[in-house]
C-alpha cells in the first residue's frame, strides 16, 4: 500500500477511541488531521500530541447534532487548509443499553439525533467542498450490533447504526460519478473503548470469538485503507471489522 497519504482529513469523535486511533494513524501516513469532537480540551490535547510528534494537526470543537455546529467546523476546515478530502464520520454515542420497554421519547430522539442525523449535518457541510474539488472520502462507523443486536443494546441504537447503511448506499450512487466516494465499517466490540461491556457478557463473547477485542486500531487501519489510493475502487461498501463478530457479510 502506497504510505503518504496528503489529504486533509477530518476525524470526528477524533478526540478518543476509534477516532484518536485513527488520527494517529493517518497523522502517520501524511495526513493533515483535524480532530473534531464535543470534549474541546481532549481535543486539544490530541491535537497538541500530534503537532508534537511532527504532524500538522487542528482542533475544533463539534456537536454532531447541531447542524450549524458542523457546518462552522467545515467553514473553518477551508479557511484555515484550503480543502477538504476526507470525513471519517465518527462522532456518536457509543452502543446504549436499552431494553425496547424502557425507550422513551428522549432516549430514542437522542440516538437518532446524534448516531444518525448528527452524521448526515457532517456530510452536508463538506459535500459543497468535495463537489467542486471532483474528489473526496467519506466514511461512516457503523457497528456489527445493526445484525445481531443484543439483550441489553438499545434497539434505537440499532436503528441509528442501521441508517448509515442506508446513508452509504445511497450517497454512494449519487457521488460516485463526481469523485466522491462513500463506505460504511462494521466494527465489533473493541474491548477498550466507548460503553464498556457488562461483566456477564464479556465471558460469553469472548468464549464464541476467538479472535477476541482488537481494540480500536484495527478500524483505524481500514480507515486507512479506504482513503489510501487502495480504496480508490471501493464504494458503497459495508466492511466487516468485527474480529469474527459476523460472518458471510
Amino acid at each position: 500500500m502506497e504510505r503518504r497519504l496528503d489529504k486533509v482529513v477530518i476525524v470526528t469523535g477524533g478526540a478518543q477511541g476509534i477516532g484518536e486511533a485513527t488520527a494517529w494513524t493517518l497523522a502517520s501516513d501524511g495526513a493533515t488531521i483535524v480532530v473534531a469532537d464535543i470534549e474541546r480540551e481532549k481535543a486539544e490535547n490530541v491535537a497538541d500530541a500530534l503537532r508534537s510528534a511532527g504532524h500538522q494537526a487542528l482542533a475544533i470543537r463539534l456537536d454532531v447534532a447541531d447542524r450549524d455546529s458542523a457546518h462552522a467546523m467545515a467553514r473553518r476546515v477551508i479557511d484555515t487548509f484550503g480543502s477538504i478530502d476526507a470525513l471519517v464520520n465518527n462522532g456518536g454515542l457509543d452502543a446504549q443499553y436499552g431494553r425496547a420497554e424502557e425507550i422513551n421519547e428522549e432516549h430514542w430522539r437522542r440516538l437518532i439525533d446524534i448516531d444518525l442525523t448528527g452524521q448526515w449535518w457532517c456530510t452536508q457541510a463538506v459535500l459543497p467542498k468535495m463537489l467542486e474539488q471532483r474528489y473526496g472520502r467519506i466514511v461512516y462507523v457503523s457497528s456489527s450490533s445493526v445484525y445481531v443486536g443484543g439483550d441489553q443494546v438499545s434497539p434505537a441504537y440499532c436503528a441509528a447504526k442501521s441508517g448509515l447503511i442506508g446513508l452509504t448506499v445511497g450517497l454512494s450512487a449519487q457521488l460516485e460519478g463526481q469523485g466522491i466516494l462513500v463506505n460504511c465499517l462494521m466494527p465489533g466490540p473493541t474491548g477498550n473503548t466507548g460503553t464498556p461491556m457488562k461483566p456477564e457478557d464479556v465471558e460469553p463473547y469472548l468464549s464464541t470469538h476467538p479472535l477476541g477485542f482488537g481494540g480500536p486500531q484495527p478500524i483505524a487501519e481500514s480507515v486507512a485503507y479506504l482513503l489510501h489510493r487502495s480504496g480508490d475502487w471501493i464504494s458503497g461498501a459495508i466492511l466487516n471489522v468485527s474480529g469474527g463478530r459476523l460472518r458471510g457479510r
